[in-house]
C-alpha cells in the first residue's frame, strides 16, 4: 500500500507545480547569519539566531 500513497502524493505535488510553480527568487539574499547559544542548565539552552538579508524589489511590487 506505501507505494499507491507514494504514487498519490506524487502526482499531487506534480498538478500543484503545474497550477502553481515556484518562483524564481533570487531577488532576496542572506548576508549574515549568527548564532549564539546560551546553556541555563543540563535541559535547557538559549539560542538566539540573527539573520542579515537583503531583498531588492522591482518598481511596483507591494510588500507582504
Amino acid at each position: 500500500m506505501t507505494w499507491f500513497t507514494r504514487l498519490c502524493r506524487q502526482t499531487g505535488l506534480t498538478i500543484h507545480h503545474i497550477v502553481k510553480p515556484v518562483k524564481d527568487d533570487n531577488r532576496k539574499r542572506e548576508l549574515n547569519r549568527k548564532v549564539e547559544e546560551k546553556k541555563v542548565n543540563d535541559s535547557v539552552t538559549l539560542r538566539r539566531t540573527t539573520i542579515d538579508e537583503i531583498e531588492i524589489r522591482q518598481d511596483g511590487e507591494k510588500t507582504r
